[in-house]
């Protein structure tokens, strides 16, 4: 039955999503996508009416001794937001969470970073409804190499062994990335800037947040380790899609959408791609930015060989991204042609063999910690960021000072 969302520009063939991967999905995907984030939303209002700066401190507060440390005249919506986050839902194993981090990092940070950039980031780019927010605040054409260094150390922080546990490094960035997805929605729906709401659902909605969780940094960036000849035990995949599913709901993304098994997370993705209308306009540019923006390594090379540098990286990163996303998608994206499509078969027998040695080189856990410390060193010599995107920042972006 179709239904008035459906008639939104931003979704394709509803009617018949429903008929290939059933109606009860593709409507809670439809529904999802004019689903904000109560509980974050009613934050940002809170802290609108407090001094400057002030609501900021009240939630670094609130995250680091939890809501009992909030003084007494804290915004109510404050305490809404971070009490249930407190408390571990029943339906969290936090040793599969520990589980799911160490298989995440078991093939190591190389191949972790070429899928993270060139399957998960990208994956971004293939739909309007996930680039329009963020070509909206103008944040990654002009400050691409900062915007991929904070997701860069958020990802190392939630895919740390124990810290999306309350207290841990990935649980407080993962707050604070849910309020600036606030402040950014506050924006767009605020202050004038012309946001298309009937056709283009809420900004960043919870169908969103749920397909850049568990499909760009899940099922996603699973499907472009498996192509560099990464495999993974069936328990690993469950238990990846247990933390991720664990991350998706410290930020704000409804349980309905957070998928209890790899099999529906899986589902889930292929609904939501069925009834994406695919690229916007600003798809090419945001592209564009991501694969020439010059990487936290290249940043820390002598002056001079940076750009060539920069220029050699693109080469390779438009090779993969257009294995991953297919020939006619990197086109609509303008992504270039080029032979090292076929380098990911060059790279299976490395992963083979590291595979093959981990048990003899050490404990799976232990390599993923030196491996996240050698991350953390590349991240830090690199100019762009040291540490994830704070709610006070992105406020004080000129796009968002309205919100400030």
């Amino acid at each position: 039955m179709t239904t008035a969302h459906d008639l939104a520009t931003r979704f394709r063939d509803v009617d018949a999503a429903r008929r290939t991967h059933g109606a009860e999905l593709v409507d809670r995907v439809v529904e999802g996508c004019f689903t904000a984030d109560p509980a974050a939303d009613a934050v940002v209002r809170a802290f609108r009416e407090l001094p400057g700066g002030a609501g900021w401190r009240l939630l670094e507060q609130g995250i680091a001794g939890g809501p009992g440390a909030l003084p007494r005249d804290a915004p109510d919506a404050l305490r809404e937001l971070l009490e249930p986050l407190e408390t571990v839902p029943d339906w969290v194993d936090p040793n599969r969470l520990r589980a799911g981090a160490i298989a995440y990092w078991r093939a190591g940070a190389g191949p972790l970073s070429l899928s993270l950039t060139c399957g998960a980031l990208a994956f971004g780019y293939q739909s309007a409804s996930l680039s329009r927010p963020l070509a909206a605040t103008g944040r990654l054409e002009r400050m691409a190499p900062r915007r991929l260094a904070e997701t860069a150390h958020w990802v190392v922080d939630v895919t740390t062994p124990g810290a999306m546990l309350p207290g841990g490094a990935g649980y407080a960035g993962s707050i604070r990335v849910r309020i600036v997805h606030a402040l950014v929605r506050d924006h767009l729906l605020r202050d004038g800037g012309g946001w298309d709401t009937v056709n283009w659902g809420i900004p960043i909605s919870a169908s969103d947040s749920g397909s850049t969780a568990i499909g760009g940094f899940l099922t996603i960036h699973l499907d472009a380790m498996h192509d560099l000849g990464v495999h993974y035990r069936r328990q690993e995949l469950e238990d990846m899609t247990h933390l991720w599913a664990y991350i998706a709901h410290v930020m704000g993304v409804p349980l309905d959408l957070a998928p209890p098994d790899y099999a529906a997370a899986r589902a889930q993705m292929r609904a939501a791609l069925a009834i994406d209308s695919g690229p916007g306009e600003e798809g090419p540019q945001l592209m564009h930015a991501l694969l020439h923006s010059p990487a936290a390594a290249i940043q820390a090379l002598p002056g001079p060989a940076q750009r060539p540098a920069t220029a050699l990286n693109a080469y390779v990163l438009a090779g993969f991204t257009r294995r991953w996303m297919g020939d006619a998608m990197a086109d609509r994206l303008q992504v270039g042609h080029t032979p090292l499509t076929q380098a990911a078969l060059l790279l299976r027998p490395l992963s083979f063999a590291r595979g093959a040695v981990t048990g003899v080189i050490g404990q799976e856990e232990r390599i993923g910690a030196l491996e996240r410390a050698t991350v953390r060193r590349v991240l830090a010599r690199g100019r762009a960021a040291k540490a994830p995107i704070a709610p006070q920042d992105a406020a004080a972006a000129p796009v968002l000072r309205a919100v400030a």
